[in-house]
């Protein structure tokens, strides 16, 4: 595919993200001034559309963004960040049911897996300063 044409659908996931943000933020503004309930389930529709619009946009940053683009590092890290600490949850809670030799594994992994995460971790901290310098 073209350059022009991924940045051309990265561009259109980031207008779509951005809109939905504006409307998420007028609707929270007008629940919070008017205090009016019937408010509440929009509000809530739109932060569920403001999520989807957010991966979305990620996903689209990493199917046809380049990694020479400011955003490709910051959201790649930011996703397996996001995926470390999902996979260390769920190990988390598996952990109660098992026998005591397979839950001191299963620690040792985690523990593993979390320094995995902080390093990630870093490597974003270091991309944003490069990004924002």
């Amino acid at each position: 595919m073209r350059e022009a044409t991924a940045d051309q659908i990265i561009n259109s996931k980031l207008l779509i993200l951005q809109s939905k943000r504006l409307l998420l933020t007028s609707a929270e503004r007008r629940l919070g001034d008017t205090g009016v309930q019937s408010l509440r389930a929009q509000v809530e529709q739109l932060r569920i559309d403001t999520a989807t619009a957010q991966h979305g946009y990620r996903s689209s940053v990493l199917q046809w963004g380049s990694p020479r683009q400011r955003d490709y590092w910051l959201i790649a890290y930011s996703r397996l960040i996001e995926m470390g600490n999902a996979l260390t949850t769920k190990l988390r809670s598996s952990a109660p049911g098992l026998p005591a030799d397979e839950r001191i594994e299963l620690t040792a992994d985690m523990e593993m897996l979390e320094g995995i995460v902080e390093g990630w971790t870093e490597s974003k901290r270091r991309s944003m300063t490069v990004a924002l310098a």
